[in-house]
C-alpha cells in the first residue's frame, strides 16, 4: 500500500506538521526540500481544517438534536 492511499489520524498529521515545522525552522533544508516540506504542509493543514470543520459540524447538530 503506497503511502499516499494510507489515512493517518489527525493527531498524527498534527504530529508531521510539528516536525515539518521545527525542520523549516532549523533552516538547514534545501531549497528544494522546503518547497517539499511546504507543499506537504500546506496539504495537511488542508486535511485537519477538513476534519475540524466536520467535528465542528456534528457538533452542531447534536447540540441542535439535544435543545
Amino acid at each position: 500500500m503506497s503511502k499516499k492511499s494510507q489515512v493517518i489520524s489527525f493527531e498524527e498529521q498534527i504530529k508531521r506538521l510539528e516536525q515539518i515545522v521545527q525542520t523549516l525552522d532549523q533552516g538547514n533544508a534545501s531549497l528544494d526540500e522546503m518547497l517539499a516540506f511546504y507543499e506537504e504542509g500546506m496539504s495537511l493543514t488542508a486535511s485537519c481544517r477538513k476534519v475540524l470543520d466536520e467535528a465542528e459540524q456534528k457538533l452542531t447538530i447534536l447540540e441542535k438534536k439535544h435543545n
